[in-house]
């Protein structure tokens, strides 16, 4: 039995191809906690996202990968700030319905690190589910290339002392790199 593994492994090597890319973001979000909207008035807000994917080909046009993702919502003013950051672990599916176009879904276990420089107030950290959605235009032809695209990430999170779920959804564009 050993030896027909080994064999089926051998020979799958060299189909197998492997699939990374990492990238930024930058756009809007909005942030909750029990419904109601987190705003700051006469603040700025930005939000940046972070990804990395590594998988494999399963078809010509489909792949498979792990992700790791994040959406930071940054409120801020020239004297204080409020980071509320939302992480994604978990499988994703890569779909190129033709050539160059590519699209992503994500779904996974979400956990938050928010801080702030306000004294008294203290952020609670939490864990729950996220998922996220892609579409880019792939330039590379062959090996490697540049994603350009959209992304929606949103995550929900019960935050750990106070029991309050603390939701938040950003879009944004991104540029990654990405290697098959």
């Amino acid at each position: 039995m050993k030896k027909i593994a080994l064999l089926l492994i051998f020979l799958a090597i060299p189909s197998f191809a492997v699939y990374v890319d990492v990238g930024l973001g930058y756009g809007g979000a909005s942030s909750e906690v029990d419904d109601h909207s987190l705003e700051c008035n006469g603040c700025d807000e930005i939000a940046v996202t972070l990804g990395l994917r590594i998988g494999g080909q399963v078809t010509e046009r489909l792949w498979i990968a792990g992700e790791l993702a994040a959406l930071g919502h940054r409120y801020y003013d020239s004297d204080n700030y409020i980071q509320l950051n939302s992480y994604l672990f978990g499988p994703s599916i890569i779909f190129y319905p033709v050539d160059h176009f590519h699209l992503s879904g994500s779904i996974g276990l979400s956990w938050t690190a928010n801080q702030t420089d306000i004294r008294g107030l203290d952020l609670d950290d939490g864990s729950g589910a996220a998922l996220e959605f892609t579409a880019a235009y792939d330039t590379g032809v062959r090996g490697h290339g540049a994603l350009i695209g959209m992304k929606v990430f949103s995550s929900s999170n019960e935050l750990e002392n106070i029991k309050k779920d603390m939701s938040m959804v950003g879009v944004t564009l991104f540029i990654a790199y990405a290697h098959k």
